[in-house]
């Protein structure tokens, strides 16, 4: 039994590279030593996350410069600045991956507007028009993109296939959207970050099940629902208000802790390995330590 990832030379895309999560998901599947076309609006964000020490296995202390870290790791295409919420970037930034590392097979939509920079609110009843459209078009209309950019690589490679086609740039097809518990649960004061997540991990998600595989039968779409993330950012909210850690890690978590950063990025390795989620397809992977549900009161608020 054959239990190796098989993800070398897979090429990846991969958008919101350059963020927390972003960063850790590149460096793994470059260990796994896929080909990965790294897309962020900001992508030398990406290589000085990387070449420092981000807390992730493949970070290399010794390497001061972005040079240094691109020089030895030629597997590693950090694409110009790319928006997703833009056709012609994303088309763009797509061409320029095909060209470098060839046929794109597998796509990670991880780029979004999430509780870390979106402003927050009392209630519905405060949230401006403008927030809630800024949200949806990165959230929602940047994934719907992304996956269509994908799917329409995919078609491609039907087309264009050949009986001496390599076999292997038809391996790991695989698109895994990232949503969130939010998407689940709800998140009061900022109903435009999980609708937007609920519509691509359910919405989405659903309507690609029955989709990609009729453009290419071994193509996949899976999501993965992460909870409260064990970031840098996440550390500093949790040190301003000590009751945020309780609150989104332990109070409904069965396992009372957060994700680390770490654990998502392997479960996305997996969902995106063809030899070990090969069946499985049109699915939710929660990564959130067993939570179930959120509080919808405080102490302070009741008493």
């Amino acid at each position: 039994m054959d239990l190796s990832l098989n993800l070398e030379g897979t090429h990846v895309v991969i958008t919101g590279a350059a963020g927390y999560i972003g960063s850790v998901t590149v460096a793994a599947f470059l260990t796994a030593g896929a080909n990965v076309s790294a897309l962020d609006i900001n992508p030398s964000k990406l290589i000085a996350n990387l070449s420092s020490d981000f807390g992730t296995a493949t970070a290399t202390r010794s390497l001061s410069t972005s040079a240094e870290y691109l020089a030895s790791h030629p597997n590693l295409y950090v694409l110009p600045p790319s928006d997703v919420t833009s056709e012609s970037s994303l088309s763009s930034a797509f061409e320029l991956a095909r060209q470098k590392f060839g046929p794109v097979q597998c796509c990670v939509a991880l780029a979004s507007l999430d509780l870390s920079v979106l402003e927050h609110h009392g209630s519905l009843v405060d949230m401006s028009v403008e927030q809630w459209r800024k949200t949806s078009q990165v959230n929602v209309e940047g994934t719907f993109l992304t996956a269509r950019e994908w799917l329409r690589g995919v078609k491609v490679q039907v087309v264009e296939g050949t009986p001496e086609r390599d076999e292997k740039e038809e391996w790991n097809l695989s698109l895994i959207i990232v949503g969130s518990e939010s998407g689940w649960f709800g998140e009061r004061g900022n109903a435009d970050y999980s609708a937007g997540k609920s519509a691509v991990q359910v919405g989405l998600l659903q309507s690609l099940r029955g989709d990609v595989v009729r453009v290419h039968p071994r193509a996949r779409v899976n999501a993965i629902a992460p909870g409260a993330v064990d970031t840098a950012q996440f550390r500093r909210e949790c040190e301003a208000n000590p009751e945020q850690y309780w609150l989104d890690a332990q109070a409904t978590t069965a396992q009372k802790r957060p994700i680390p950063v770490e654990a998502v990025a392997k479960c996305i390795l997996f969902l995106a390995s063809e030899s070990w989620s090969g069946h499985i397809h049109g699915q939710v992977l929660n990564v959130d330590g067993g939570k179930m549900g959120k509080l919808m009161w405080t102490k302070d608020e009741i008493l």
